[in-house]
């Protein structure tokens, strides 16, 4: 549940999880009180005024609608289009929802026919979730959707203001995943 003022719920940790969503690592201590930094508060803000541009969320409304399907949803046949199939405990996780959450977001997925779930061959208590063919296609469309957003948000950035950015997220990338290194 979003909390009203827009800021982690007591006691949040923020985490990041490698590629193969197996391994958290903690990127702050448990937040008491306000653990915020001006520059911290800058760029969250920066990113809710981004939120509140139609043109960012348009492009998958439509077929959110079309389909009847939730931002959770989208969330999980997203995941699901980038990695590939998944456990559903590690889906979970990328989206930032319980287990039991994900148990029903799956049912209502394959009951709609986007996704199918099998037992793992190594380990049968284990479910991994993938799309079926119809899932597959419905995340092709809403990945050319995303990327046609991003597009014309890029087209309206210079050149070198691009490069910028991509330098900056690149070098970020790069150093959440040495700390993630460093904690093995």
């Amino acid at each position: 549940m979003r909390r009203p003022d827009d800021r982690p719920a007591p006691g949040a940790r923020l985490l990041a999880v490698d590629t193969d969503g197996e391994q958290e690592q903690d990127l702050g201590e448990e937040l008491e009180g306000d653990a915020s930094t001006p520059e911290s508060r800058r760029l969250h803000e920066l990113i809710i005024q981004l939120g509140r541009y139609r043109s960012l969320r348009d492009p998958l409304h439509s077929i959110c609608e079309d389909h009847q399907l939730t931002p959770t949803q989208v969330h999980a046949l997203m995941w699901l289009g980038n990695d590939g199939p998944s456990h559903v405990g590690a889906l979970a996780q990328r989206i930032g929802i319980t287990k039991k959450t994900i148990t029903g977001v799956v049912d209502r997925l394959e009951h709609m026919k986007l996704v199918e779930r099998t037992r793992d061959a190594e380990d049968r208590r284990a479910v991994i979730a993938r799309l079926t063919n119809q899932g597959a296609a419905l995340y092709d469309r809403l990945n050319r959707s995303v990327n046609h957003a991003m597009g014309q948000m890029l087209a309206l950035m210079e050149p070198e203001d691009r490069e910028a950015l991509f330098g900056l997220m690149e070098r970020l990338l790069k150093r959440l995943a040495s700390r993630a290194q460093q904690t093995v």
